[in-house]
């Protein structure tokens, strides 16, 4: 004998199709391995497609939530855009008024420079008329005492 047999060492040979275990067995446990594998399989191919349609749904959320946070990105740019639109706009404004401003200040700087010329012209003549008042006065005054003292000597006469 070439080795040990199934049986325990017997010469008597098992058949072929048996696989060791008793008459019809056998082929009775391969349907069921089958049926059992086809369950697996289809288990592990139901829960995969579980698992991908999850995940299908989670990306259709996220997909869904960041449109979302996109779309009120968006309306904030074109609210901040036409914010900065507007500012701008109101600046533009403001540096057009500010020039006008400027420019009526320069305008009334030089009126008030003129004004300025003008008062101390005028002062200076007022100054001029006021000697030539008080020289008038005085040649008066002197004339008033000339005239006191020809009359005193023509009443002496």
């Amino acid at each position: 004998m070439s080795g040990r047999s199934v049986t325990g060492g017997t010469e008597l040979r098992l058949p072929a199709c048996s696989g060791g275990s008793p008459r019809g067995y056998g082929l009775a446990v391969t349907p069921i391995l089958i049926i059992v594998i086809v369950l697996v399989v289809a288990l592990a191919a139901w829960l995969a497609y579980r698992a991908s349609a999850r995940r299908r749904v989670e990306r259709e959320r996220a997909r869904e939530r960041l449109s979302t946070e996109a779309r009120g990105h968006r309306e904030q740019l074109e609210a901040n855009a036409a914010r900065a639109h507007e500012t701008r706009e109101a600046a533009e404004q403001r540096f057009e008024r500010a020039d006008e401003h400027r420019t009526e200040a320069e305008r009334l700087e030089r009126q008030a420079a003129d004004h300025v010329r003008l008062a101390s012209e005028e002062e200076a003549a007022a100054q001029e008329l006021e000697a030539r008042g008080e020289r008038a006065r005085q040649a008066a005054t002197r004339h008033d005492e000339r005239a006191a003292e020809a009359e005193d000597r023509l009443e002496q006469l």
